[in-house]
């Protein structure tokens, strides 16, 4: 099955039943049979690529693509733009109105499916690079920017609503030594089986992100600062239990994490982080291997 899903704006039984057949090979197709059902499907779905009808029985299909390149929920997603007019002044209008392609009728089917294939393929192509943007390539994490921009969303959605945010900062113990010991490889691996961890043990709404070398951070909303404690307590002590194996050398490692819970008067989350930090400090001064709170 495939994992693509294409919308189909088209009032024509017809056309739709042709456009259906010539492309279900290639996506998951979706059938809207007006503009406004359109607009509405898009919506809901988020399709990966819209067959926009120009000629439609409600609002035209420039009206159409005009209200989804407008909306910055649905301005991303390609539409191709199709009519049976022969008029280059049309194509021009939906182009500029943001379509990616023109197809006129009659179709081709095999100029529909080879037009269609490379607007699915520029889509992989663009959510690899928006992948390679967000993600620590190592571990799979989100990486510092991009946690740092979830983090100062989450702080707004705070504000208006009012919830609990705890932010939690984690350092792997003696890494050098990891590293020292048993080469940059085995340190690799920790890094990866850490962070495979916490994926494993936080929870869904909960957000992960590698800052740098052996640094990790986890924010945590809607969560009591005792609540996320257990959490990370589980986190350090799963961790602890792994026994690790690099070039037939056994070992361990441990990590300190150090929490807080956001305050009402930090206006970014820089000044949570810190309050984190000085927490791991304290853990690491403690003797490591300690989850503290500040």
């Amino acid at each position: 099955m495939t994992d693509k899903t294409i919308l189909i704006i088209e009032d024509s039984d017809v056309m739709r039943g042709m456009l259906r057949m010539t492309l279900e090979s290639m996506a998951t197709i979706v059938l809207a049979e007006d503009g406004k059902s359109g607009l509405k499907q898009a919506l809901e779905i988020k399709p990966d690529l819209i067959l926009l009808d120009i000629v439609l029985p409600d609002i035209d299909g420039f009206t159409v693509c005009e209200g989804l390149k407008k909306d910055d929920r649905t301005k991303h997603i390609p539409v191709i733009v199709m009519t049976g007019l022969d008029s280059v002044k049309a194509e021009l209008k939906g182009l500029a109105l943001g379509a990616v392609d023109f197809l006129r009728k009659p179709f081709v089917p095999e100029i529909v499916r080879a037009r269609v294939s490379t607007q699915l393929a520029l889509v992989d192509a663009q959510a690899k690079l928006v992948r390679m943007a967000m993600v620590d390539p190592l571990t799979d994490c989100f990486n510092r920017r991009h946690f740092m921009n979830a983090a100062e969303m989450e702080m707004s959605r705070r504000k208006r609503h009012s919830y609990s945010l705890v932010v939690a900062v984690l350092d792997v113990d003696n890494f050098k030594e990891v590293n020292d010991t048993y080469g940059h490889e085995a340190g690799d691996l920790v890094l990866r089986e850490i962070a495979n961890c916490c994926k494993n043990t936080v929870r869904y709404e909960d957000t992960l992100g590698r800052m740098g070398g052996e640094e990790f951070a986890v924010l945590l909303p809607e969560a009591d600062i005792r609540g996320a404690f257990d959490v990370l307590e589980r986190v350090r002590e799963k961790v602890g239990a792994i026994n690790f194996t690099h070039n037939g050398r056994a070992f361990h490692v441990t990590i300190s994490i150090g929490l807080t819970e956001v305050e009402a008067n930090d206006n970014a989350v820089n000044a949570a982080l810190d309050r984190a930090d000085q927490a791991l400090y304290k853990a690491k001064r403690g003797g490591r291997d300690a989850v503290i709170i500040n």
